[in-house]
């Protein structure tokens, strides 16, 4: 079987796959039966519209896709250097760094961290400065902080809306998506299911 990958997101692992000739919709956790089938407008959509990057790379499974798609994300939290190293995690660390050290990380939080999805390590750190006395010891800092996880949290449900969006797409009917007709469509059917008839009342 062979399996193309034709977008994805390295971040988060979610990729687009086209397999015996229809685009899937692939993410963490992986499985299978949560593989939904996309229309081929999605695949412009999640490129232009959602940040998806594209791609020509091919596997001979299910599983070399995932592997590649997991590693992807790997390389890009690999990327981010030791500027938020594993360490620096704990609530001791923290406790104890001063202020500017505190602040740099925030800076790397907001500018790289987040806009680049990398949603539950931005959580992590947040909450850990929380948590720590670095919070009360820098009152603007904890405020900070406190606004970062704000925008995360909000940044995290944005992205959850955009794979929802592509996952959810009604492939039943594409032209009528296609010319922007299909909540009429929809609407218009729901007005038959309740009457029972598909002619108008008489007036």
């Amino acid at each position: 079987m062979k399996v193309k990958l034709e977008a994805f997101s390295p971040a988060e692992g979610i990729g687009i796959i086209r397999v015996y000739h229809k685009l899937r919709l692939i993410r963490p956790p992986y499985l299978s039966q949560d593989t939904p089938v996309l229309a081929e407008e999605a695949l412009e959509d999640a490129i232009l519209r959602h940040g998806f990057s594209a791609s020509t790379e091919q596997f001979g499974s299910w599983e070399d896709a995932i592997t590649f798609l997991n590693q992807q994300a790997v390389d890009v939290r690999r990327s981010l250097g030791q500027t938020i190293p594993e360490s620096i995690m704990g609530k001791d660390i923290l406790d104890v760094a001063p202020l500017d050290i505190l602040n740099n990380f925030l800076d790397r939080i907001e500018r790289e961290i987040i806009p680049q999805r990398l949603f539950d390590q931005a959580e992590e750190f947040l909450l850990s400065l929380l948590a720590s006395s670095a919070s009360t010891r820098h009152p603007e800092t904890g405020s900070r902080a406190v606004r970062l996880l704000q925008r995360n949290t909000s940044a995290r449900k944005q992205s959850d809306a955009r794979v929802s969006e592509l996952a959810n797409r009604d492939i039943r009917f594409p032209s009528l998506e296609r010319h922007g007709e299909l909540e009429e469509s929809v609407r218009l059917a729901e007005l038959i299911r309740v009457r029972g008839c598909v002619f108008a009342p008489a007036s």
